[in-house]
């Protein structure tokens, strides 16, 4: 089991409010498993509803499609946050898969802690209903994207929101590892290669700059008037 637990555990943007005693009940209610890369998770539908805080790797949140198993990718989550929220708040089947993208260190916390946890600690719940909004909020995002902007303009729009996670710091954001074209093209509902196309235009433009295994976005407010525009706003 990890040292130090309760460091760990303050790492955490959900569990930032606890106290230090509640932080250490809950280091005692968590099982610790690893995850090596390719592997899933959870399934979507399967009847789990533990919550796993990821404590070291990359996980991606997908769904595949029925008939031709075309990947729908959600979100891309890495060390210090958590899945498996949705399932542990109603108890219902899973509503995605988590495949590892990186050899990953999980703590596990069962829905009967998470529930007891939910009402001990009023700030802890505040914070997952937070995180929850913000859930909601991105995907309300990506429904409008997907019915009323093209493809390059969607691919904009997430590189945007890659960099604002990432941070900006004098009009740049470094997007490190570089989001994977194919992850790309599964979050924003295309092919890989029109993705690169338009990754492709980005760098002869001085917009975008491969790093090694990373891109810098060099003019964030540029990429934001090009957005801009083919919204026709």
């Amino acid at each position: 089991m990890p040292d130090h637990r309760t460091s760990i555990f303050k790492r955490f943007e959900v569990l930032k409010t606890l106290s230090a005693d509640a932080l250490d009940d809950l280091a005692a209610a968590f099982s610790w498993t690893s995850a090596p890369s390719g592997k899933q998770i959870v399934l979507a539908n399967e009847p789990s509803s533990d919550l796993y805080f990821i404590v070291n790797g990359r996980v991606r949140v997908l769904l595949y499609s029925a008939v031709e198993g075309k990947p729908v990718l959600f979100a891309t989550l890495g060390a210090f946050e958590m899945f498996g929220e949705i399932a542990a708040v109603d108890g219902m089947p899973r509503s995605a898969t988590v495949e590892a993208i990186e050899d990953c260190v999980l703590a596990v916390l069962p829905r009967e802690q998470f529930l007891r946890l939910i009402q001990a600690y009023p700030a802890f719940s505040l914070a997952v209903m937070k995180q929850l909004a913000a859930q909601v909020r991105r995907l309300s995002d990506r429904v409008y994207e997907f019915s009323t902007l093209g493809v390059q303009a969607r691919v904009y729009a997430e590189l945007l929101r890659i960099a604002a996670l990432a941070g900006e710091q004098n009009g740049q954001a470094l997007l490190s590892p570089a989001p994977l074209l194919v992850d790309l093209a599964a979050t924003v509902s295309t092919h890989r290669e029109a993705v690169s196309r338009v990754i492709s235009r980005l760098q002869e433009n001085g917009i975008l700059r491969r790093e090694g295994a990373n891109i810098r976005v060099l003019e964030i407010d540029r990429l934001r008037r090009l957005l801009i525009e083919e919204k026709g706003e």
